[in-house]
């Protein structure tokens, strides 16, 4: 076993082809994190809903911000991808000695009967950007891993690697304490741009022109960009959702690539970073984070994982975040639908 403001309905992840449930979540109306979220639902890429954990009203309608342009970056020499190749056969020489050929460097959490990769990720590049100062820049580069293994799942086959691993759970660990978080005054004018979105949403509720809303609050331009500048420990804590969802996806590719190959399930306890998934779950502080770490679970859901996934839902369950406790009662449930 792995150790240890109104609401509105919003629709449950729907993971592995099981109808999702309803269940009751705040909408945000913070500012669009340039990078992505990735909807279970899809699974597809949408502009991204930020989650905050701190205290102030929230509301749906925010702005959308287009998405950060990854800078570019000069070519570095691509690195061979620790993926086994396939093993064919050599014609037989008639003339001179063969010359012997050095074993495959594997220091991917992937065997011997591992597919082979595709040869066209630089994984020097990949590592570095997921390794950047820059927040937006570790982004990007997840959300391009993501987007992949959504799409073609073989296509992230590349990134099945102990490095690419070790940097999303380096995301994930980061220590944000220390970093700054928004002011009381940006705390402030985020309320009164979460007042004025209501006004706007409840017009459009309405059936009214929302140009035609008088906004309970006069904000200046410089108020609502210092609205909403996102801080670094959101922009930190924003990356910890995204680590620990393409942490994900890139679990499903490593254990749906071995079944192929072998016909083995690989137990929930043996895909990698299983352990740091169920820890977030656990032992995060933030709310968003172990919702992060729920949907991560969900998105890896699969019957021979029931009983693990049973037990881990169970504990959730008794989550002190209202929204923790009822997505993880929405995952137990989810484990009797009939899955795909």
């Amino acid at each position: 076993m792995i150790q240890n403001t109104p609401n509105y309905p919003v629709q449950q992840p729907n993971v592995n082809g099981q109808q999702g449930t309803q269940a009751t979540h705040k909408p945000s109306f913070a500012p669009s994190y340039n990078a992505v979220q990735i909807n279970l639902d899809t699974p597809t890429l949408n502009a991204p809903q930020p989650s905050y954990y701190y205290d102030y009203p929230q509301a749906s309608g925010q702005p959308y911000y287009p998405p950060v342009q990854p800078q570019p970056q000069p070519q570095q020499p691509q690195q061979p991808v620790n993926v086994p190749q396939p093993q064919t056969e050599q014609p037989q020489q008639t003339q001179g000695t063969q010359q012997p050929q050095a074993p495959a460097d594997v220091n991917a959490p992937v065997d011997a009967n591992a597919p082979a990769a595709a040869s066209d990720v630089d994984i020097n590049k990949v590592l570095t950007n997921l390794s950047d100062p820059d927040y937006d820049k570790q982004a990007v580069q997840m959300e391009e891993i993501a987007k992949k293994g959504l799409t073609n799942e073989a296509d992230a086959v590349p990134y099945v690697q102990e490095d690419v691993f070790k940097k999303l759970f380096d995301i994930i660990n980061v220590d944000s304490t220390k970093l700054a978080g928004p002011t009381e005054q940006q705390l402030q004018l985020r309320e009164k741009v979460a007042q004025n979105d209501m006004a706007i949403y409840n017009a459009q509720q309405a059936g009214k022109d929302p140009s035609t809303v008088e906004l309970p609050n006069k904000l200046t331009a410089d108020e609502e960009k210092l609205a909403n500048t996102i801080t670094p420990l959101e922009q930190a804590e924003r990356n910890k959702e995204y680590a620990l969802f393409t942490t994900a996806v890139l679990q499903k590719t490593y254990g749906d690539e071995i079944e192929k190959r072998s016909g083995n399930v690989v137990p929930l306890t043996d895909l990698p970073g299983a352990a740091v998934v169920v820890d977030e779950l656990k032992e995060n502080q933030n709310p968003a984070i172990r919702l992060a770490a729920i949907d991560a679970l969900r998105y890896v859901q699969r019957p021979e994982y029931k009983n693990d996934l049973a037990q881990i839902y169970s504990i959730a369950q008794s989550d002190a975040d209202e929204g923790v406790a009822a997505a993880a009662t929405d995952a137990a449930k989810s484990l009797e639908a009939p899955q795909k």
